[in-house]
């Protein structure tokens, strides 16, 4: 007969490393199940912290209204006092990650509380600090556009204000991602021309952005631009750039590359790419080895590189007549997708002497 006693008597070390692989909400549920487990569950949680509850289709506005099946305010609690006892050891912070919907504890100070937390993990000079609050009006405090130790900051699905009195000094920031934000222009201009130490730069989904001016930066390796839908101009001017993304697709956008020599790494997804801005992108990256283009409008594709050594091709079902002159004789990998009769002009222009690998797709009926 087992002894369903047993685990009360297993090592904490043992408790909670098992309760560490929960879920937030699960480990709140757990707390009920046996007192000792009440304490040790607050020690689930060691840098980096990661606190993420997932969103229901119906937000609760008060706390009563959570059942014991519901979990989410329970959860709130094991946050605030998970890392309250963290703030309290006075530890080092490498990582902050909150990811919740602040419209199901409306009945708390939901946003004081929010404030506490960041504000603790400053004072304790956290290095990575992810926040994302969807559909809330909360603002994140002033401190963290001047929080000297933080390298990775992604802020996601709330509404950023900077005020023309507040200093932005992150010294130390390499990676910045902004998805889903709402802002002003010059709000997002501001933030990213303020942090020139940035080597890995994200705006996704940004829709208040229609131009962005991407310069100054000292060492900047990776820029991505994504689902900016009301986005008309990019300028970019950074010479140390290897990795360049951009997706775009609900009205034209003007790319202008002052520097692209050292890029590796060109995706573009955009149906408002024209022939020329794509011919003027490709001829001006010298080192270019890997090129994706998907869903263009691309009625002449020429693509004349001697290091290109991956290229994947997504057509569309209106490119069927497209134009091909492939002169790649180092390519290695061909990825197409699209309908058969322009994959057959592909083939025919295609100079690819080192080619090893292809994937083929073909959609639609056969031509």
């Amino acid at each position: 007969m087992v002894d369903r006693r047993r685990s009360w008597h297993l090592p904490d070390e043992v408790v909670i490393r098992i309760l560490s692989f929960l879920p937030v909400e699960e480990i709140a549920r757990a707390k009920l199940v046996s007192k000792p487990w009440q304490k040790l569950s607050e020690f689930c949680f060691v840098p980096p912290l990661t606190f993420e509850c997932p969103s229901r289709s119906r937000p609760i506005y008060d706390s009563r209204q959570a059942t014991d099946t519901d979990g989410y305010p329970s959860s709130i609690n094991l946050i605030d006092s998970t890392l309250k006892l963290h703030f309290q050891k006075n530890l080092i912070l490498s990582t902050l990650r909150l990811r919740l919907d602040l419209c199901r504890i409306k009945s708390l100070d939901s946003h004081s509380l929010l404030d506490s937390w960041i504000d603790g993990a400053l004072e304790r000079k956290v290095g990575h600090l992810d926040l994302c609050f969807p559909y809330s009006s909360y603002s994140i405090p002033a401190q963290v556009f001047a929080a000297r130790t933080i390298t990775d900051l992604c802020l996601e699905n709330f509404r950023l204000e900077i005020h023309e009195n507040i200093n932005i000094d992150l010294p130390a920031l390499r990676k910045l991602r902004l998805i889903q934000i709402q802002s002003d222009q010059q709000a997002i201009q501001r933030l990213v021309s303020s942090c020139p130490s940035i080597r890995d730069l994200e705006i996704s989904s940004c829709h208040d952005l229609q131009t962005l001016y991407v310069s100054g930066f000292a060492d900047l390796h990776r820029l991505s631009v994504l689902y900016c839908d009301r986005l008309k101009r990019i300028e970019i001017d950074v010479r140390t750039l290897r990795y360049l993304r951009h997706h775009h697709g609900e009205s034209p956008c003007v790319m202008i590359l002052t520097s692209g020599e050292f890029i590796e790494e060109l995706i573009l997804w955009n149906s408002y790419l024209a022939d020329d801005l794509f011919h003027y992108l490709v001829s001006g990256l010298p080192n270019l080895e890997r090129l994706e283009i998907n869903h263009t409008r691309l009625k002449t594709i020429q693509i004349l590189n001697h290091r290109l050594k991956r290229l994947d091709i997504t057509l569309t079902m209106k490119q069927k007549n497209s134009i091909f002159k492939i002169d790649t004789p180092n390519l290695r990998s061909l990825k197409y997708t699209g309908r058969r009769m322009p994959f057959d002009s592909i083939m025919s222009s295609l100079n690819a002497s080192s080619l090893h690998e292809t994937e083929i797709s073909f959609i639609g009926y056969n031509d």
